[in-house]
């Protein structure tokens, strides 16, 4: 997994997850640290072994490197929320996109990636990439929904202190460990 081992002596990443674990240290709801986007990470590949997911098979597992680049990314825009409102899933595909450049993953292999990001929400939404990028028939929608389902799922809202006060849905909360 070069591009994650890439990524993670990447040295604005690493700034941007501590500067992102300190800004949500007093937050009482989940936070988004690098605790939580390893959960989703494995969450994913679990799920994509599971399930059977095409490329879960192959040698040198691109897939998981792909699945754990995308976790790892999904939240950095949350300093971008707190900071200015602008929604994460939107602010972190536009960094996620610069850091993915900058650790030279393959450009034709960012489109999923960075759709998972700017999706992951359940929130649909054209991210300001190339048009190449915004080509709905290229995307991989399983991909895209395995990424989505993994950040469900890496929550516990069934014990949550904060339940009460959480402005999520009862049927978007996670009711259970992880089966």
């Amino acid at each position: 997994m070069k591009y994650v081992e890439r990524l993670l002596k990447e040295t604005e990443y690493l700034q941007l997850v501590k500067e992102l674990e300190q800004t949500e240290a007093d937050r009482i709801f989940c936070k988004h640290g690098l605790s939580h986007l390893l959960d989703v990470a494995r969450i994913g590949w679990i799920l994509a072994l599971e399930r059977g997911q095409e490329g879960a098979e192959k040698p040198g597992e691109p897939l998981k490197e792909k699945i754990y680049l995308t976790a790892l990314l999904h939240d950095l825009g949350r300093l971008a929320e707190v900071k200015s409102g602008m929604p994460h899933h939107r602010a972190g595909a536009a960094l996620a996109g610069e850091l993915l450049i900058r650790i030279q993953y393959p450009r034709e292999e960012q489109r999923d990636i960075l759709a998972a990001i700017s999706e992951h929400r359940g929130e649909k939404e054209a991210f300001e990439f190339s048009l190449e990028y915004m080509d709905e028939q290229k995307l991989n929608k399983d991909f895209i929904n395995l990424i989505k389902e993994a950040d469900n799922r890496s929550r516990n809202c069934f014990c949550c202190n904060a339940g009460a006060q959480c402005n999520w849905s009862k049927e978007r909360k996670n009711q259970g460990i992880f089966w």
